[in-house]
């Protein structure tokens, strides 16, 4: 992700070194890595309502199998979103109530 002016990968060993030192100048908690934020760029997405395939997508995984396995557990209310967009597309404007339809 990060390149030196030559265009060469950093080691991972100095990367870290620089990340810590960077991490020291924000008001971060000390320890924290470039995995954490992803982690963390990850649970935002989700808790925004964005799409576990567009999460999928935006971290670079071929499939949304491991956003699930890894972030299913900060999606509690993914119950109640679904319950909610039914009710409010089955009560639209201009949507009869059911005892008025035809069965």
């Amino acid at each position: 992700m990060f390149a030196t002016t030559h265009g060469n990968h950093y080691r991972s060993d100095y990367y870290d070194g620089l990340f810590r030192q960077r991490v020291a100048l924000t008001t971060l908690p000390a320890g924290t890595s470039s995995h954490d934020l992803r982690h963390h760029y990850a649970s935002l997405l989700l808790a925004a309502g964005e799409s576990v395939v567009a999460v999928a997508e935006r971290l670079g995984h071929e499939n949304a199998g491991l956003v699930l396995s890894t972030y299913g557990h900060l999606m509690p209310d993914s119950e109640d979103r679904t319950r909610r967009a039914v009710d409010d597309a089955w009560c639209a404007p201009g949507v009869p109530p059911a005892e008025d339809q035809a069965v």
